[in-house]
């Protein structure tokens, strides 16, 4: 078996296989560079989408037993609000400028809310986060290179500029001809270009500028946007890697013009395969703040939702396909997750040892506000003191005694997974395995072991009976937390939303773990208030 993936370049559903390692006999180990956020406002759960996509990747290759090593860049400077005219100024300058703060203020404050909002979900944290501000250098040496190649040229404003028509490859991403670009473009305001189409690498700093860096061939300046993440793969991944991920907005110009960069000066694409994730919409409309119909994922459990219930609902549709996001849909995946988390609680608890002992659960551990450095435990940042998790290909070699039904159950889960990430074919595969003949001990484990790719923390679902024999309940408290379960199972979220809110009051949190039962946590007045 083996993990098959459209790639964005050849048009082809293809294997993800590692580049042979060199004579140091490595273990066959995949790289993967996904293209993070502009760190200037927060994300919201379209961007979230796109970085699900590579998790989900990322867990199929681990459960394969391969070895993956992942990077995540952090633009906290260089992205014009229109990249295809290099115009509109710094995007964190600008909110920098509106809110009053430093642009390091601003970077910081929402970085560390994408970290947090990544772990709601249980997006497996990368195992090293670079950020532009750190690597300009990189940046400055890369375009140099380019100059002296004489693939770039200094334009009469000071600008460093890609000449694309130097390029013979530009456009083979994005199937966009040379003629087609020109086309699209406003000339008027692109004098300084040799070619409407040739894009800015470093531009000079204006007098008075907030953020700038020295340099001592073009003085004063800062890089635009597509040259941080050409300069952070050659560092930390090499001139050739297995993956890069993204949404479909970054087909062009962004990943078109990073191949142009690295491939100028390698002579080799960057990555063998490009993966890129469709939009999520609402009413039909493509998520984005411009538009105002962003949804974050605190919102979620703000009105009493897992947020996991999100994940699950990514989980219905294929990453290549768009999703219409709403709050039926929402509250249907809220439903299904309990759902499942209940047929599960139903079987009982694994046992501790033995045949049937849960497999090890791959979790996503908080990254913390600002992830410096590198770990390469198999869950990234947040797990260097976690115990190291064990690599094995569990999609060829399940370690349970399965029988043949069972045996038959794992291997078209693993079927759907390697087939392009068919998520809703697994997903429901899943609640075959539940719905099946199977004995319980054999159900929960597949399921369990289905779980490292779906990350719903499944092996979850028995802490909260553990919570509800502890917990001290107001007077009061018990009935409005069954009459709660009871208006979720049926539906009736605006009751559920209410007896939650006078849950609170009494400060008791319920908790949506599993279906069936009632579970709560004890919450400070300080909570409840905020």
């Amino acid at each position: 078996m083996a993990l098959r993936l459209r790639n964005t370049l050849s048009r082809r559903v293809e294997e993800i296989a590692a580049i042979p390692p060199g004579e140091g006999g490595q273990p066959k180990r995949i790289r993967i560079y996904t293209c993070g956020p502009t760190v200037y406002r927060y994300a919201h759960i379209g961007n979230l989408r796109s970085f699900l996509m590579a998790d989900l990747v990322r867990r199929a290759l681990l459960y394969h037993g391969f070895d993956v090593f992942h990077i995540k860049n952090i633009t906290d400077v260089g992205h014009m609000r229109d990249d295809q005219r290099d115009a509109g100024g710094d995007r964190i300058l600008v909110q920098a400028e509106l809110d009053g703060k430093t642009p390091a203020q601003i970077a910081d404050h929402y970085e560390a809310a994408l970290h947090a909002d990544e772990s709601a979900v249980n997006i497996l944290p990368a195992h090293r986060f670079p950020r532009a501000t750190e690597h300009i250098g990189q940046m400055v040496d890369l375009a140099e290179r380019l100059v002296d190649k004489g693939l770039a040229y200094e334009a009469a404003d000071g600008t460093i500029y890609f000449e694309v028509g130097r390029f013979p490859g530009y456009g083979q991403l994005s199937r966009n001809s040379l003629d087609e670009l020109r086309a699209g473009h406003r000339v008027e305001v692109e004098d300084a270009k040799r070619d409407p189409a040739d894009f800015a690498l470093w531009k000079r700093a204006e007098p008075g500028r907030l953020v700038s860096w020295p340099t001592a061939r073009w003085g004063d300046g800062f890089p635009g946007w597509h040259l941080e993440c050409s300069a952070m793969s050659m560092a930390y991944l090499g001139d050739e890697f297995e993956l890069h991920t993204g949404g479909v907005d970054n087909i062009f110009p962004h990943h078109e013009d990073e191949i142009a960069q690295s491939a100028g000066v390698t002579g080799k694409i960057p990555a063998r395969h490009w993966l890129h994730g469709a939009h999520l919409l609402t009413s039909g409309q493509k998520m984005a703040k411009s538009a105002g119909n962003v949804t974050r994922v605190t919102e979620l459990a703000a009105h009493g939702i897992d947020p996991l219930a999100f994940r699950y609902l990514m989980l219905t549709s294929r990453y290549r396909h768009k999703l219409d996001y709403s709050d039926a849909s929402i509250k249907g995946a809220a439903a299904a997750l309990d759902s499942l988390r209940g047929r599960l609680h139903a079987l009982g608890p694994a046992p501790s040892g033995g045949p049937w002992a849960a497999p090890t659960a791959l979790v996503a551990r908080p990254a913390g506000d600002r992830p410096d450095g590198e770990v390469l435990h198999a869950a990234g940042h947040g797990s260097a003191d976690a115990a190291p998790f064990p690599r094995a290909d569990r999609a060829d070699d399940a370690v349970a005694p399965l029988s043949a039904a069972g045996r038959a159950l794992h291997d078209r889960f693993v079927a759907a997974v390697d087939d392009d990430l068919d998520l809703p074919v697994a997903l429901a595969t899943v609640r075959d395995v539940l719905r099946s003949d199977v004995p319980d001990d054999e159900k929960r484990w597949l399921v369990l072991d289905a779980d490292m790719i779906l990350g719903l923390d499944l092996h979850r679902a028995w802490e909260n009976a553990a919570a509800t024999d502890r917990a001290d309940l107001p007077a009061g408290a018990e009935t409005l937390l069954s009459g709660r379960v009871a208006a979720r199972a049926a539906g009736d979220y605006a009751s559920a939303d209410a007896l939650r809110a006078r849950l609170l009051a009494l400060g008791i949190e319920p908790i949506d773990r599993a279906g069936g039962e009632p579970a709560w946590r004890s919450v400070t007045s300080d909570a409840r208030s905020g």
